[in-house]
């Protein structure tokens, strides 16, 4: 199917807008577009008839137009984590063969959202619906690392950390190091501190408005171990992929 020409370039216009450059005069559009003047006036003319386009006269700039907010505003509101993050965590899963789990932040708890069970009779403790004190797991320790530290420190004092293995971090001062660490490398692995015998790839999943919850892969350690780089690589590219989807713009701190 053949695209409309005149509509084609009316987004190429609106694609020359960027938080970095909001406002563009008209020279610039023609740079960036490299359009005809004429042509770019004329498709501007018709863009701010409809309101999607904005023309600053004191300053000689177009920027976008209120209408882009409100279309902004229905998608945003129309946004279902599930549902947007569903045919990724399939993909994962198909993927890896693992199972894959979604957390997001309820308060002080996390709330598994979807779990997508692997074949080889692996079955974690995470119930869709289960809620677990936030610093639990994987998922819940990902979702602390990018909460403000005193945030994250009134968590911990209203829920001290528990041992669920020998393995577990239970000191609060190296329980705050790690979420620095996590910060830093987008990612956590929790090898057998949850539960003997299994590991877990945990990333985070952000917002517009910031983190939001935590996507993990979890299975038996043994087989883990033999591709874990490249099980991270695919959980944090998943982790990045449903954050987009959600509306995070990458290059504005998560926190």
């Amino acid at each position: 199917m053949e695209t409309i020409r005149s509509v084609e370039r009316a987004v190429q216009i609106l694609n020359c807008f960027s938080f970095e450059r909001p406002n563009l005069s008209i020279e610039e559009i023609v740079a960036k577009t490299k359009l005809a003047k004429a042509t770019v006036y004329r498709l501007l003319w018709t863009l701010e008839t409809q309101g999607l386009i904005h023309y600053d006269q004191k300053e000689n700039v177009y920027r976008l137009g209120y209408k882009m907010l409100e279309y902004g505003g229905i998608v945003l509101e129309n946004l279902d984590m599930r549902r947007e993050a569903e045919p990724f965590l399939h993909d994962l899963q198909a993927q890896t063969g693992y199972t894959v789990l979604f957390a997001v932040r309820q308060q002080d708890s996390l709330q598994y959202v979807i779990r997508l069970d692997s074949d080889d009779g692996f079955q974690p403790r995470s119930y869709i619906g289960r809620r677990r004190v936030l610093h639990y797991g994987a998922l819940g320790t990902t979702i602390m690392a990018y909460l403000p530290d005193e945030e994250a420190k009134g968590i911990l004092e209203k829920y001290p950390l528990e041992a669920h293995t020998p393995n577990t971090i239970v000191d609060k001062h190296q329980f705050l190091e790690r979420l620095r660490v996590i910060r830093k490398d987008g990612f956590f692995v929790d090898k057998d501190e949850t539960f003997i015998g299994f590991t877990a790839v945990a990333a985070p999943v952000f917002d517009r408005t910031g983190i939001i919850g935590a996507i993990g892969l979890a299975g038996a350690t043994f087989k883990m171990v033999e591709t874990l780089p490249e099980l991270i690589r695919q959980t944090v590219s998943t982790a990045q992929h449903i954050s987009k989807r959600l509306g995070h713009l990458p290059h504005y701190p998560s926190q």
